[in-house]
């Protein structure tokens, strides 16, 4: 009995527990703009990868730093003889050497010209953390285009459901009016089928507007690295300045040449190729190091290894001067101060054509922009006066005044209008 007892009550308590759970995976999140831009670069792996790359630039700078200062190794060798040589001399017999030999030395190196090789290395790897840095923010200026982009088309979804909804209600609407008309008597079959292929024809794209609200919803989860299976609600509208724009269309090239970060990692890849073309053309120059050496070295056999003091070491220290003259190298260095030359020759057009399509970008958004407020203050006109000739057909229509056909060409009107007002706000 109360085995069972505890078993029912293990039961409730995994229902429990699997209900609070299902109700906060239910809950609806409500994402505003700047929320989702946030949680899309924190979540948002190519960017953080291109941070992760920024990083390692800062690296490769210490590393490039470390070539110009000098190297300091400690070497130890101790040497066991097993078995030593020996050799008789006058009755007597002798080992050459001792049972255990001990070196103990300090080397130093320090490079004191490489053709230019090293300060041209460390400006280049200056460039790299430019040129990482630059790419951190070309892809987070993406990301945040993105997510703007993902974010209004589910506002440009929800709002042309609320049309296509609106369209299929007023049918609806019309349907059950012409249905008490026509059981009054005073309108055809006909009336009654058509209004019923109008309510039947207005479902599909409100069916296609719900599925494209679900389609945009998904595409910006996926932006900002939230589960598919999490109902979210994006909140706020289109709040479109109606103002005319005070930016001319050469002071926004001007203002999108300063600022657009892919342009700056095309004039950071630049000054990286050339700077390039430096370090490949020092190797086949000179190189200048000085070295220094301080040795110590005991010889002793197994009986004196624990009485072992400092004086017991020979000690030995030495400077070189150490120049190296590339003489023929089988024409290495100029091949690849070609390819070098070619890479910064590439770097340079590919600037240039990206510059170009900045442009280009600019005056097709510039003019977009345009076209869109000039059509959005147009269509709120036209949603005005059609909502107002709607109304009067449905009174007329009320009234026996009109026929059913003009008021469907009304109702059809208000959603052209709404439709494409709406289309205008997101533009």
């Amino acid at each position: 009995m109360k085995q069972g007892v505890l078993i029912g009550l293990a039961v409730m308590y995994m229902v429990s527990i699997t209900s609070q759970v299902s109700a906060q995976n239910s809950e609806t999140v409500h994402l505003t703009l700047e929320r989702t831009v946030r949680m899309a670069l924190e979540n948002n792996e190519t960017y953080l990868i291109a941070q992760l790359e920024t990083g390692k630039a800062k690296s490769q700078i210490k590393e490039a730093i470390s070539e110009v200062l000098p190297r300091l190794n400690l070497n130890t060798l101790v040497t066991r003889n097993w078995s030593l040589p020996e050799f008789n001399f006058g009755g007597q017999t002798f080992k050459a050497g001792t049972d255990n030999v001990m070196n103990l030395g300090l080397n130093f190196e320090q490079p004191i010209y490489s053709g230019g090789k090293l300060f041209a290395g460390l400006k280049a790897a200056r460039l790299v953390e430019d040129l990482s840095n630059a790419t951190s923010n070309r892809i987070r200026q993406n990301v945040i285009l993105n997510v703007h982009q993902a974010y209004y088309a589910v506002l440009l979804a929800d709002e042309l459901l609320g049309v296509s909804q609106a369209s299929h209600d007023r049918a609806v609407a019309q349907l059950v009016q012409v249905k008490k008309f026509h059981a009054a008597g005073t309108v055809s079959d006909y009336d009654v089928l058509r209004a019923r292929v109008e309510a039947a024809t207005a479902k599909p794209p409100v069916i296609q507007a719900r599925n494209q609200v679900i389609v945009t919803q998904a595409n910006l989860k996926s932006l900002i690295g939230m589960s598919q299976t999490t109902p979210v609600q994006v909140t706020g509208g289109f709040e479109v300045d109606a103002a005319p724009l005070t930016t001319n269309l050469p002071e926004a090239i001007q203002t999108a040449i300063t600022r657009r970060a892919d342009l700056r990692a095309a004039e950071y890849k630049i000054d990286f190729t050339d700077r390039i073309i430096s370090v490949t053309r020092s190797e086949g120059r000179p190189e200048v190091s000085l070295t220094a050496g301080y040795r110590m070295q005991a010889q002793l056999n197994d009986a004196k290894v624990s009485s072992l003091v400092f004086k017991d070491f020979v000690r030995s220290w030495d400077t070189s001067l150490n120049v190296k003259v590339p003489i023929f190298d089988g024409r290495q260095t100029s091949a690849r101060v070609g390819q070098a030359e070619a890479d910064y020759e590439l770097a340079v057009y590919s600037e240039r054509q990206l510059r170009k399509q900045v442009e280009m970008e600019v005056t097709q958004a510039y003019v977009n922009v345009h076209g869109a407020r000039e059509r959005m203050a147009a269509e709120a006109e036209t949603v005005a006066l059609a909502e107002r000739g709607l109304a009067i057909a449905q009174v007329q229509y009320e009234g026996g005044m009109t026929t059913q056909l003009e008021l469907i060409d009304a109702q059809l009107t208000v959603t052209q209008v709404q439709t494409n007002y709406v289309t205008a706000q997101h533009d």
